[in-house]
C-alpha cells in the first residue's frame, strides 16, 4: 500500500488494516509496535495529568522529605541504572 492509498483511508480503514498486519506479524514487529505503544501511552499519561494532582504529588513529596524519607545520591544512581538495565531487556 503506497502513501496515496493510506491518505484516502478513514481511520476505521487504518485500524482494521493495522490489525491484519497484527494476525500475521512475527514476534520483531509485535515488540516494535508494542514499545511505540507503549512509549505514547507513558507520555500522554504524563502530560495528561491534571495540575491539581501534579501540585498535590509535590506536596506529598516535600511532606516526605520533612519526615526524612531520603535517600543518597549513590542509592539513587544504582536504582536508576537497575531501571536501565530492565528496560533494555523487555
Amino acid at each position: 500500500m503506497g502513501n496515496k492509498n493510506f491518505i484516502k483511508m478513514n481511520t476505521a480503514q487504518i485500524k482494521q488494516r493495522i490489525h491484519e498486519y497484527i494476525d500475521y506479524a512475527d514476534e520483531r514487529f509485535l515488540r516494535l509496535v508494542y514499545s511505540m505503544v507503549e512509549s505514547e501511552h507513558a507520555e500522554t499519561s504524563f502530560f495528561t495529568v491534571p495540575d491539581e494532582e501534579m501540585v498535590k504529588r509535590a506536596e506529598k513529596s516535600l511532606h516526605s522529605i520533612d519526615n526524612g524519607h531520603t535517600r543518597s545520591i549513590h542509592a539513587f544512581k544504582k536504582d536508576i541504572d537497575t531501571w536501565k538495565k530492565k528496560r533494555a531487556m523487555q
